[in-house]
């Protein structure tokens, strides 16, 4: 009995117009944004492959240890073509500054962390595309599952043959499943050979996982909209309200509530007053840096070497001592071996206030987005996916990480060196730094399991909102008469 019914709701939405429409419209709409996205990746694959030359080249130039202020690159991500996220926004370079530790929500002029996700809905991706067009397209085939059929007088006969009512919804949600995978299937195929046909994208067995996880999210979040429409068409007579109250719900999930959320996150979680007073600590803390730096005399002003100024650096390459200044080499090289370690010094205490109040602002306010996007089965697809496709947050955050850590790593090599102390931190006429010896940086993107583990909360979540539905339709469609 269940594959005659099943088979019969096969049939019937394939013969239909809705059915050719679901599938043009997505291979068309998901082709089309595939191209886009895929020449826009190779644009900034291109960029990134540029800047990597031309940084290898720069960093390990520097003639003097003062010198080497190295920039660091994160290649972009190929799966932000199904979810881009933060990934256009967030910086993806990075500076190494001996006076200053790397952090995420000033390294960038374009990128706004005010709020971390006011531009989760502005992008139009694959995601974005399968968010709106895949739920409004399943429930354009549930609005009339059970109130036509009760409109026709067939639900009636149904039951009147002793076909269980849990039966006759359960035939319903597997026939509209099979023929809502088609085109779902077709689009996001033709989608990812287009990508690895292109030549650009490059993907390793991870990003295959990341991709399934990605493809599986779609299916559950489909199912749950097929499943609401379901619902309201049990609790309604007529097709005609069905499909109203279907549009609206569709409307507000997936574009009212989500935008509406964030701005209200954006307006109510106040961190301006922290902030200032952060600022305010921070200035102090220069203050006394200055205070003490004043305190003492550069040997070398006026010696005429190059100087360079850039943020917390203070830089010196003399490529020539006049002879005037040679007694002052001695007293050069204690100055230098005082105030680059007070400067570093200076820069660990502002970071520890930038890390404190990042996590009582910033973080506290991704933390509220997130959550209150829950509510919202759009919001939890937009949240599950940015998670595979490591487009967040938490990934642009992972890279400002491991420049930390880098930074950490090019302080201790001049530790090691005495570099501070030595005549090659201001001078170069005596020859030059080797840098055969420095680490080179190389940016390592979190494991598969990583991502994983920040899907599967948000997945769960949709994927209870299955049975739950199905549950509550059930006992809808019992309780109503035919």
């Amino acid at each position: 009995m269940l594959w005659t019914l099943t088979r019969r709701e096969i049939l019937s939405n394939l013969m239909t117009f809705r059915f050719f429409v679901a599938v043009i419209a997505c291979l068309s709409l998901v082709l089309a944004s595939t191209i886009v996205l895929t020449n826009n990746y190779a644009r900034r694959l291109a960029r990134y492959n540029a800047d990597v030359i031309k940084h290898r080249q720069s960093n390990f130039s520097a003639e003097t240890y003062s010198y080497f202020t190295p920039e660091l690159d994160k290649p972009p991500n190929p799966l932000s073509i199904f979810n881009q996220g933060l990934e256009k926004h967030a910086a993806s370079r990075v500076q190494i500054l001996r006076g200053e530790v790397p952090y995420l929500w000033k390294s960038h002029r374009n990128a706004d962390y005010d709020n971390p996700f006011q531009r989760l809905l502005a992008e139009l991706d694959i995601v974005s595309i399968f968010q709106i067009l895949l739920s409004l397209l399943a429930l354009v085939f549930a609005y009339d599952a059970i109130a036509g059929e009760r409109e026709a007088g067939t639900l009636r006969l149904m039951l009147a043959n002793s076909v269980s009512r849990g039966l006759i919804l359960f035939s319903k949600y597997i026939g509209a499943m099979v023929c809502l995978l088609l085109p779902f299937l077709l689009s996001f195929l033709f989608a990812l050979v287009f990508q690895l046909l292109s030549g650009v994208t490059h993907y390793t067995l991870d990003d295959f996982v990341r991709i399934g996880g990605i493809f599986v999210t779609s299916l559950v979040y489909v199912s749950t909209f097929y499943l609401i429409g379901l619902l309201i068409s049990s609790a309604t007579r007529y097709t005609a309200t069905s499909l109203i109250c279907s549009i609206f719900v569709w409307i507000v999930f997936t574009f009212i509530y989500p935008n509406v959320s964030l701005f209200m996150v954006n307006r109510l979680v106040d961190i301006e007053e922290k902030l200032e007073q952060a600022n305010r600590e921070i200035d102090q803390i220069w203050e006394q840096f200055y205070r003490e730096v004043e305190k003492r005399r550069d040997p070398l002003e006026g010696a005429g070497c190059s100087r360079w100024h850039g943020g917390t650096n203070d830089s010196r390459n003399c490529s020539y001592i006049p002879s005037e200044f040679a007694s002052e080499i001695p007293a050069a090289k204690v100055y230098y071996q005082f105030l680059v370690p007070f400067r570093i010094r200076t820069g660990e205490k502002i970071w520890s206030v930038r890390k404190q109040v990042f996590v009582e602002t910033y973080t506290r306010k991704y933390a509220v987005a997130r959550n209150t996007l829950r509510f919202s089965p759009a919001g939890l697809y937009q949240l599950t996916t940015e998670a595979w496709a490591g487009t967040g947050l938490f990934r642009a955050e992972d890279f400002f990480t491991q420049a930390r850590q880098y930074r950490q790593t090019v302080l201790d090599y001049l530790y090691d060196k005495k570099a501070f102390g030595s005549r090659l931190w201001f001078a170069s006429d005596r020859g030059k730094v080797s840098w055969d010896d420095m680490p080179r940086f190389s940016y390592r993107p979190p494991s598969v399991l990583d991502d994983a583990s920040r899907a599967l909360s948000d997945l769960l979540i949709l994927f209870i909102l299955n049975p739950l539905l199905f549950m509550i339709t059930f006992t809808v469609f019992s309780r109503e008469e035919v």
